[in-house]
């Protein structure tokens, strides 16, 4: 009689056609119990469905001699069990200082590199069970998310395939015990210094005293978000497919969407032009540019650019992230936080090139604006009040004005190649001040309706 283990992964690989007879399925082993109970249920089964079983484990360099334990074991198992066993070493301390990665994000990207260079068409069988897919859902629901990061982690991906994943970390030890089936200990899965660990030991239980069915409850909510995630992504390839265009894609047809299907298209795009990642402050640097036309500098320098009519890929930028040209015939610029509306005024029907401070700071000289651009801020700005002695480092200045370093990026500015000419909530530099030879004068204000 088969164990609920057994039809549960059974019931998941039949739904998602994750093998066919023939196959080779690389697995992924630490010699953990769940991967130890994935190795054992597919060499109980591989003559069955004449499936070609590879084990494969990765020493990453970070456990010392426990590492070197857990290699030794999964070696000797497979050696016991006549299953062909490879393993690779890395050290992944090292290498993710060298990338910038997080520890995590680097031994992850080892592990998948090296299942891949094993063979270009096996299945790689990964143990994720139900408890990983919770703890990643409630992970990303802790650091903000959209919909994608709450669907958990797939069943398959590619050739990735994970057959424990509505498994419980209870339904697994059962197997082992049932099936008498050794596995070793990770010490770090029993400390609570990992996010990772505070959520598995401590967030999932007191969800599972709420509700007993939790796990039941979870399958359902990431199966109904998951079918809106495809519907999502199906809108959004269609979006694409429609604005897509010779040279580039049509910004018409993509103002013309709904904003959830916009910022998905324009994460497509990005993708599409080679963006590693984008985030979502960079989705709305980019949207904000459509219109008025702009560029947004992405993740790894590349850069896409609107001039009102097609977004497309262009030349890299100088160090800041945002590029939206002034023009004289355009007086309306979205931005984060809302719309710049750009308003020309003959000084001569104001009276406002008197020495006072706020006077000075609230009109600038529209002659002095030439070449200008709004942008986000760049490293070594500075900014100088008008008929003051010493201009002041930005950084300084937002200090003063107690500005957190995560909400600056999002204050508009305009410069030119030499001076930051206005900045909002500040006023304008003493580069662009009215003096009595100004002829027109220059206000701009921040309208926090109609944001993108």
């Amino acid at each position: 009689m088969k164990t609920k283990s057994e039809e549960k992964i059974e019931s998941v690989m039949k739904r998602y056609q994750m093998v066919l007879p023939g196959d080779t399925v690389i697995v992924g082993v630490s010699g953990g119990a769940d991967s130890m109970c994935l190795l054992h249920f597919f060499n109980q089964i591989s003559s069955k469905i004449r499936l070609t079983i590879l084990c494969a484990h990765v020493h990453h360099g970070i456990r010392g001699e426990e590492a070197d334990r857990d290699e030794a074991f999964v070696r000797d198992y497979c050696e016991k069990n006549e299953i062909k066993f490879c393993s690779a070493r890395c050290d992944v301390p090292k290498i993710s200082q060298e990338t910038g990665e997080s520890v995590e994000e680097c031994g992850r990207r080892l592990r998948y590199d090296f299942f891949a260079s094993l063979s270009d068409t096996a299945k790689i069988a990964t143990a994720h069970h139900l408890g990983d897919s919770m703890e990643t859902v409630l992970l990303n629901l802790a650091r903000g998310t959209g919909l994608k990061g709450l669907i958990g982690i797939p069943p398959v991906r590619g050739r990735i395939i994970r057959p424990l994943i509505e498994c419980t970390r209870e339904e697994i030890e059962a197997y082992l015990a049932e099936n008498h089936v050794p596995y070793v200990t990770d010490s770090t899965n029993l400390s609570d210094e990992y996010a990772r660990n505070k959520i598995r030991h401590a967030a999932i239980p007191a969800l599972m005293q709420v509700n007993p069915s939790f796990a039941d409850a979870f399958i359902r909510c990431t199966s109904i978000l998951s079918d809106a995630e495809n519907y999502l992504e199906q809108k959004t390839q269609e979006a694409f497919d429609k604005a897509r265009e010779s040279d580039g894609f049509s910004v018409p047809c993509i103002l013309a969407l709904d904003k959830a299907i916009r910022d998905r298209l324009l994460m497509k795009i990005a993708s599409f032009y080679g963006a590693q990642e984008i985030s979502e402050k960079q989705v709305f640097l980019l949207a904000s540019v459509l219109e008025s036309g702009g560029a947004v500098t992405l993740t790894g320098g590349m850069t896409l650019s609107s001039d009102g009519k097609i977004l497309t890929k262009s030349r890299e930028l100088p160090s800041c992230e945002l590029y939206v040209p002034l023009r004289e015939d355009c007086s309306r610029y979205v931005f984060p936080g809302g719309v710049l509306l750009v308003e020309t005024i003959d000084k001569n029907q104001i009276s406002l090139y008197n020495n006072k401070k706020t006077a000075l700071r609230e009109y600038g000289d529209a002659n002095c604006l030439q070449n200008a651009v709004f942008r986000s801020r760049q490293d070594g700005d500075r900014f100088r009040f008008p008929n003051a002695e010493h201009s002041k480092k930005l950084k300084n200045l937002f200090h003063e004005k107690n500005i957190r370093p995560e909400d600056r990026f999002g204050i508009p500015m305009l410069a030119n190649a030499n001076n930051i000419l206005w900045i909002n909530g500040i006023g304008f530099s003493d580069a662009a001040k009215v003096t009595e030879r100004t002829e027109k004068c220059v206000r701009i204000t921040l309208s926090h309706q109609g944001k993108v």
